[in-house]
C-alpha cells in the first residue's frame, strides 16, 4: 500500500530536478543556434553556373563547347599573366643594385663641378653667385693638396685663418676673401671684366706653388 506521505516529496523532487535541467540547458552552450556562412552565395552561384552548363549542354551543346573553350582560354590567359608578374618580380630582385632605375648616378660635387658651375653662372650674368662658386672650386682643391679642411659649415674668412699657406700667398688669399665678401655680400658692382680678374686671382697653383 502506497503511502500518501511520500508524493509530496516525490513531487517535490521532480521539480527540483527539472528546474536543474531548464537552468543547464538554458546557457550559451545549449542555445542552438544556426550561424550563417558568409560564403555561401559563393555556393550558391557555382551550383547555378553547374546546373546552367548542364542545361546548355543538353539544349544547345554547340554553344556549350564554345562556352567551355572561352572559360580555358581566360584561365590560360590568367596563368601567364601571373607567370609573366612573377618572373618580372624575380629578376627586379636580383638585378644589382647598382643598376637601379636605368638614370645616371649623381655627379660627385668636388672642385670640377663648382668651376663649371661658375662659369655656367658668369654666363647668365650671375658674377656674384659665379664667384662663390669659383671660391668653393678653389677650397677644394687647396683641401685636396691638404693646405686647410673643407667643411660646408665654414664660412670664407674661417679659411683665411686655417690655411696653411706661406706669405705673400697667405696675404693673397686673405685679400681674395675680402673681394668676395664685396662682391657676394656687399653687393658691390661686378661685371665680366671683373669677373675675369678674379677668375685668374683663384687659380690653385698660386697658392700651392708659394706652399
Amino acid at each position: 500500500m502506497n503511502d500518501p506521505t511520500l508524493i509530496p516529496q516525490v513531487e517535490r523532487s521532480g521539480d527540483t530536478l527539472r528546474a536543474v535541467l531548464d537552468s543547464v540547458f538554458a546557457g550559451p552552450a545549449y542555445r542552438w543556434v544556426e550561424h550563417p556562412d558568409p560564403l555561401a552565395f559563393l555556393a550558391r552561384w557555382w551550383e547555378a553556373a553547374r546546373r546552367w552548363l548542364a542545361g546548355l549542354e543538353q539544349s544547345q551543346p554547340a554553344l556549350y563547347w564554345l562556352v567551355v573553350w572561352l572559360l580555358v582560354a581566360l584561365l590560360a590567359v590568367i596563368v601567364a599573366h601571373a607567370l609573366y608578374v612573377m618572373a618580372q618580380t624575380l629578376r627586379a630582385a636580383g638585378a644589382p643594385e647598382e643598376a637601379g632605375d636605368g638614370r645616371a648616378a649623381p655627379e660627385v660635387r668636388g672642385a670640377a663641378w663648382y668651376r663649371r658651375e661658375a662659369q655656367r653662372l658668369a654666363r647668365e650674368g650671375r658674377y656674384p653667385e659665379a664667384m662663390q662658386a669659383d671660391f668653393l672650386g678653389l677650397v677644394l682643391e687647396l683641401d685636396h693638396r691638404r693646405l686647410l679642411r673643407f667643411h660646408p659649415s665654414k664660412t670664407p674668412n674661417e679659411y683665411t685663418y686655417e690655411v696653411q699657406l706661406a706669405e705673400p700667398a697667405r696675404a693673397a688669399f686673405r685679400d681674395l676673401v675680402r673681394q668676395l665678401y664685396g662682391y657676394a655680400f656687399a653687393r658691390e658692382p661686378c661685371g665680366p671684366d671683373d669677373f675675369a680678374v678674379w677668375r685668374e686671382r683663384t687659380v690653385a697653383e698660386r697658392y700651392a706653388a708659394a706652399h
